[in-house]
């Protein structure tokens, strides 16, 4: 009778630690998610310093001792967490308070806390004006809370604030030929746009404009533009102001605002720019100039 030659093996637990390789990936996960939970801190403890410093210092030299309350439900601010370009940060600024004609936001606010000059824009709304909402396009120069600050005709003051992660901003190279600029430079543009998020149409405003941070080099000879931007913008319908405004840098080149117009107040709409060079742009269009020509028709159709 032959033997048989087999011997049988131990058994061994198919468990994953008992395999090396997996071993590993396993240590290397939890590297993975305590390097993470470590950025996530320091993102926070980069929150909280930029909360309890930064704008405790700019809200003392920008509003002093005002009381400021939380803007929920009277201004909104949307803006991407983190942006795909630091040069043209896409923002809209809205105007809750819409339905309430007694009680109105009169006057705004941008702060970008870390940007060189943090006072980014103030806008100053006039009689003309539908509602206080604006949408724009943004230099962020690094990780920074954005916040828009709310003044009603009450004398109050709201705010609200979002984190954006982004940097570089400020002294991204010149997107076009400087030169070529310079020839198109204060061409002016008005539209009616139709805003799918909103009740209606706003109107456009698109400025030809280098807007130079005086941060920005010159890739071939390694010196820095001097700064040339738009420092302010007034737009009126007939008599009446709409909005008056003041800026820096801030605003991205070829400056772009949204906002909204009252329907009945009368007269042409005309915009003035000015810039850090002194100069100064002007141009005036009729309503019916500016609208798309189906709505247009439509507003024709309904009056006959």
């Amino acid at each position: 009778m032959k033997m048989s030659k087999h011997i049988p093996r131990p058994h061994r637990a198919c468990h994953p630690i008992g395999r090396p390789g997996s071993a590993l990936a396993l240590l290397m996960m939890l590297l993975l998610l305590m390097s993470m939970v470590q950025i996530a801190s320091a993102q926070t403890s980069y929150q909280d310093r930029d909360e309890q410093t930064v704008w405790k210092s700019l809200r003392k030299a920008y509003f002093k001792d005002r009381p400021i309350a939380d803007g929920k439900g009277v201004v909104g601010l949307d803006a991407p967490y983190r942006a795909e370009d630091a040069a043209v940060v896409p923002i809209t600024i809205t105007d809750e308070l819409s339905g309430d004609r007694d009680r109105r936001i009169s006057k705004l606010w941008l702060v970008i806390d870390n940007n060189p000059e943090p006072m980014s824009a103030i806008f100053t709304f006039g009689p003309a004006a539908d509602r206080a909402t604006l949408a724009t396009r943004v230099r962020v120069n690094s990780y920074t809370y954005m916040r828009v600050i709310a003044e009603t005709s009450d004398n109050k003051l709201y705010m609200v604030k979002h984190y954006v992660k982004a940097s570089g901003g400020c002294s991204a190279p010149v997107g076009s030929d400087p030169e070529k600029a310079l020839k198109h430079m204060g061409e002016l543009r008005l539209r009616e746009v139709r805003n799918d998020n909103d009740d209606g149409y706003r109107t456009q405003l698109q400025i030809r404009h280098p807007n130079i941070t005086g941060l920005q080099m010159d890739q071939l000879t390694r010196l820095v533009y001097p700064a040339h931007f738009v420092d302010a913008i007034t737009v009126k319908k007939g008599e009446e102001t709409v909005f008056d405004s003041h800026m820096t840098f801030s605003l991205s080149e070829n400056p772009s605002l949204q906002f909204k117009v009252r329907d009945d107040v009368d007269g042409k709409l005309s915009v003035r720019v000015h810039d850090n060079k002194n100069n100064v742009f002007t141009q005036s269009w009729s309503a019916e100039k500016i609208r798309p020509p189906a709505v247009a028709a439509n507003e024709e159709k309904t009056a006959s």
